[in-house]
């Protein structure tokens, strides 16, 4: 293959994901009643930015996003968008969907043809663990929860839902490469 056909490749691929983290917004979040932050789908298209476009390129589809959401587009959950939600108690969540496509990838790389139970393994420390203590983090910081230990006891409501995307999204990452998608 080309350089130039390889780079349109994972230009297509990457702007794929991106319409999948905004088509995933549409999907009302789930009010959880003991934190200010919804369940949401989204973070299953940030796993995803990791396993399938690997940390330069998932983390770059992210500061796309983050750009489109900061200048007014209402692509986060329930029509968001705009600068303040930077501030909002969903802040720190925002810091982990940045990083953990990096995460996913790095944990990823450590094995040349990862297996399921790797790959799993990757998106739960990357794509729950991590941004769940980010968001924990974050809702110390923009909420009257007053420590950290407080607001992860708080986030453990997020963990099974969470859970459920990881396994979906290490399926269709397995099917997506076996189909090709390298």
């Amino acid at each position: 293959m080309t350089q130039s056909r390889v780079r349109l490749t994972e230009l297509t691929r990457a702007g794929m994901v991106l319409a999948i983290i905004i088509v995933l917004a549409f999907f009302p979040g789930i009010p959880v009643g003991i934190l200010p932050a919804p369940l949401v789908l989204q973070n299953a298209g940030v796993m995803l930015a990791g396993e399938l476009l690997g940390a330069k390129t998932g983390t770059l589809v992210m500061t796309c996003f983050f750009i489109l959401v900061a200048i007014g587009m209402p692509f986060l959950t329930g029509g968001a968008g705009g600068v303040a939600v930077f501030f909002s108690a969903s802040a720190g969540y925002f810091v982990g969907w940045l990083f953990a496509p990096a995460i996913i990838a790095w944990i990823m790389n450590v094995k040349e043809q990862p297996s399921w139970l790797w790959e799993i393994i990757a998106v739960v420390v990357g794509g729950v663990l991590f941004i769940n203590l980010a968001g924990s983090i974050g809702l110390v910081f923009t909420t009257h929860i007053s420590n950290l230990a407080a607001a992860l006891i708080g986030s453990m409501v997020y963990i099974p839902g969470d859970l459920l995307k990881a396994i979906l999204c290490v399926t269709i990452s397995q099917q997506l490469h076996q189909a090709g998608w390298r």
